[in-house]
Parts: C-alpha cells; structure tokens; sequence
C-alpha cells in the first residue's frame, strides 16, 4: 500500500454524515417517550392517591408500587434490555386497564353530602304565567367563624389571598332552605362577582340577578362536596367531586367568602345585555340544576368548572357578546376580560366615570364596604346586598 493510500480516510474513520441526525432524533424520540409516559404515571398515580384517600396504608402501596414499575419500565425500555417489550406491554395493558375504570366511573347523588350542598336545586313553573317561577331549596344559611379562629382584618386595597393565614373555616350557624318566586319580567341586571383565596390567576366566579322589586339571587356553579371533604385543583382532574349548582341569597353564599372566610370578593356589573337574555341565563341555570338532577355529571379543574359552565351558557345565548378567551380557563382574569369587551358599565347614576381596570378592581371590591358588617347586621335579608354594591353602576337592561 502506497503512502498517500494510507492516509486517505474511510466511511469508518468520517463516520456517516447522518449519524449525528439520526442521533438527534433518537434523544428526541426518547424524550417525548419519557414525557408522555410519566404524564401517564402520574395521571395513574394521581387517581388511586384522590380514590384510595380513605384508605391510607393501600394508598401509599399503590402509589410506591406505581413508581417503581413505572421507574423499572421507564429503564428497561429506553435501553431496550432484555424482555423490555414484554415490560411495557404490562404497563399499557394495566394503564389502560385503569383508564377503562375511570371512563366507566359513574357520578353519583345518593352520597353523604355536606349541609350547603345537601340540598338539590329545583322549580316549578306557572302554568297560568310561564314568567312566574318558583325555586325550592334556596340556600339561606348563617354562617359564623370558627371558634378560636383567627381575628379577620379586612384589606383596604385590592388583595387576592385570604385575609387570614388560619382560622378561617365557616361554620353553619343555621342551616335553612327557603323557596322563593320570582318573576321574570322583573329582571332588571347581573353582577358578576369572583372570589379569591389563593392569588390574582384563579378565583370562583358566581352570578347574581338584580330585580325590580326583590332582593337579587346568586347561582354558583359548585363541587359537591361529601362530608369531610375539601376542594382539591388536582381532585378535580380525576372525578373527585360531583357537580352542583346552587342557588342562593347574597346574604349566605356571598357573605360566607367575604366575612367568614377572609376571601377577597369582588362584585362587576354587567352592561349591554338584553332582558330576553337575562331571562334566558337565568333559565339556563335552572335547566342545567334540572339535567344535573337526571344525569349527574362530575366536576373537572380545567373544562367544567365554576367559570366555564357559565360561559358555556351565555355563549350558547350570544357568542358575539361573550367571545373564547383564555382568560375563562384563568378565572381569576374574568374581569380583565370583561373590561376588554366593553361589558363593564361606563357610567355610574347618568354621568361617565372613565375607570379603568385598577380602579374598577379598587370600586368592586367587597371586603372593604362590609368590614365592620356583623352577624346580626346580616339577619336583615337586604342589608348586605345593599352594602356591597355602594358606589357601583347598577346599568339598566337593554331594551
């Protein structure tokens, strides 16, 4: 072999151009592999922790024997060991053995419910004069701190935390269920109002109907919750909660977040909408109690929530006026959306009021108006109602 035919390179000693492509794209196939496998584990693992709760040693088992065939798969078929097909096979048929449990899990109404939730939403219409509707079982509790619990200090400016670190449970003074009639003619406005407890992103969203001549109502959109339990985000991924809608007085299901709880609630009033819409939101509210009673249906974090629900309404009813946003599924952000669409009330008693969304969020706000409102300030049906739209547009319905 001559000298120059010693030097001259080979495949071998270059190496395939495309080796470093293909190299690339198996880390990146792996990758993904490895993302979408452990959002499977911990879809997996998430369900027997919410469902296994009441059974704490078998929870922790199952959680513990999750990670370690999930870890042990994870490896084997990456490296592509021995008996690696064998591995994952085992995983998919148990995951999807799993997932066919979760998609059959039924909702229930036959469980041990808490007190504000025991009740089930339902109306009776006027064959005589279809505008004159009864609804039985309003809820119309007292609520008070509980005892030992911290003392409530009320924000003055706009806050999105709980006004207490600890204490602030509510507890049922008195239970009471009430019936009330209403006429839908008098609709006179909405108020939308959210709640929040755990930072700007997230917060409950309710709806509270003005009329002519009564005291408004409040709808709420709500996990029920069985004795014992608490709201959980992640709960809610899995079919932890049944869903619930309920209606009720301000002084209650209003009263309890801003007075109780240390929530910080705030109250936006709607403009631009017409009476036959809000005759048809209301509506709206009373079939969906009606369809839950028939075919219950779970809660869920993200897609059928306290916000969405709403939205899904009064979509149905005008899509032009209550466009998608993202900031539906980031409830906290409902009034930032509302303001952008020109829904907030530009005037207050005749006159403009240029507000824009700070000084919007510092006029709704609710906690400061009611700081000094007791427990008995409240046994009078109107007093909160009345306290806590001071200073705000109460806009007329639209003709």
């Amino acid at each position: 072999m001559s000298k120059n035919s010693s030097l001259t390179p080979t495949n071998s000693q270059i190496g395939n151009p495309n080796t470093g492509v293909k190299k690339v794209e198996v880390t990146l196939g792996k990758a993904l592999f490895s993302l979408v496998f452990l959002l499977a584990v911990l879809w997996a693992g998430l369900i027997f922790w919410v469902h296994l709760a009441e059974y704490n040693v078998l929870r922790w088992l199952s959680v513990i024997c999750i990670a370690l065939f999930s870890i042990m798969t994870l490896k084997v078929t990456l490296n592509q060991d021995r008996y690696w097909q064998q591995w994952l096979v085992g995983f998919m048929s148990l995951w999807l053995m799993l997932a066919a449990w979760f998609v059959w899990l039924p909702p229930k109404q036959d469980r041990s419910w808490m007190p504000e939730v025991s009740q089930v939403l339902q109306f009776t219409q006027d064959s005589r004069s279809p505008n004159l509707i009864t609804l039985h079982n309003v809820r119309n509790f007292d609520w008070v701190r509980a005892p030992g619990s911290e003392k409530l200090i009320q924000p003055t400016q706009p806050y999105y935390y709980k006004a207490v670190e600890q204490g602030g449970q509510d507890v049922v003074a008195k239970e009471r269920w009430s019936e009330r009639t209403i006429d839908l003619n008098k609709l006179s406005g909405v108020d939308i109002i959210n709640s929040y407890w755990m930072g700007e992103q997230i917060g409950h969203t309710l709806l509270s109907f003005r009329f002519e001549d009564e005291r408004p109502l409040s709808f709420s959109i709500e996990i029920r919750k069985e004795e014992d339990e608490s709201f959980s985000a992640f709960g809610g991924f899995v079919k932890q909660f049944e869903l619930a809608v309920v209606a009720s007085e301000e002084r209650d299901i209003v009263y309890t977040r801003s007075n109780v709880r240390g929530e910080q609630v705030y109250m936006f009033p709607i403009q631009g909408l017409t009476q036959p819409q809000v005759q048809q939101l209301f509506m709206a509210y009373l079939q969906h109690a009606k369809e839950l009673q028939q075919h219950p249906q779970w809660y869920n974090t993200l897609i059928r929530n306290c916000t969405t629900v709403i939205f899904d309404m009064a979509r149905a009813i005008d899509p032009q006026s209550f466009p998608w946003d993202y900031r539906i599924l980031a409830s906290g952000y409902v009034p930032n959306y509302l303001y952008d669409e020109g829904l907030l009330p530009q005037q207050i008693n005749g006159a403009p009021h240029h507000w824009d969304i700070d000084q919007w969020y510092i006029k709704a706000h609710v906690n400061p108006k009611v700081a000094d409102f007791s427990f008995e300030d409240n046994q009078d049906p109107d007093a909160y109602s009345q306290k806590v739209r001071q200073g705000l547009p109460q806009p007329r319905l639209v003709p």
